[in-house]
């Protein structure tokens, strides 16, 4: 009994993790912007750096931007949608994708506004840049 009970819950996670691990990168960079449109926006942005969507690389170099930000006095200019102002309607559209990286152009006020890197490290997709167009 005690083996079978151990058996289902082993299972079970096992299907959740593997469940979990396979996001496509689609789903990603949607969820991503849709959290941080609705939320985001409204923390600071040492937080918003510490998202485990974004790779370390990507979080070091927001880091820097914000620091440089604050320390010029500038501010209203979000690196994330690549504008000052935003809606929280977007779209998102593919541009290319291998197993490795995919690329997506985002779509804000009826117009391109970014273009968006992802990686897959360890079978997770994890935004890798976001450059202005």
């Amino acid at each position: 009994m005690k083996r079978s009970l151990f058996l289902m819950i082993f299972i079970g996670l096992s299907l959740h993790s593997l469940n979990a691990q396979t996001q496509t990168a689609a789903q990603a960079v949607n969820d991503f912007y849709k959290w941080y449109l609705t939320k985001g926006v409204n923390l600071g942005w040492r937080q918003v750096v510490k998202r485990s969507d974004l790779t370390p690389s990507f979080q070091k170099r927001l880091t820097n931007f914000f620091r440089k930000m604050e320390k010029d006095n500038e501010g209203g200019y979000d690196p994330i949608l690549q504008a000052q102002d935003f809606e929280e309607k977007f779209l998102l559209k593919p541009v290319s994708q291998s197993p490795t990286k995919a690329i997506f152009n985002f779509w804000m006020f009826g117009q391109k506004a970014a273009v968006v890197t992802l990686i897959n490290s360890n079978n997770k997709w994890m935004i890798d840049a976001i450059q202005g167009v």
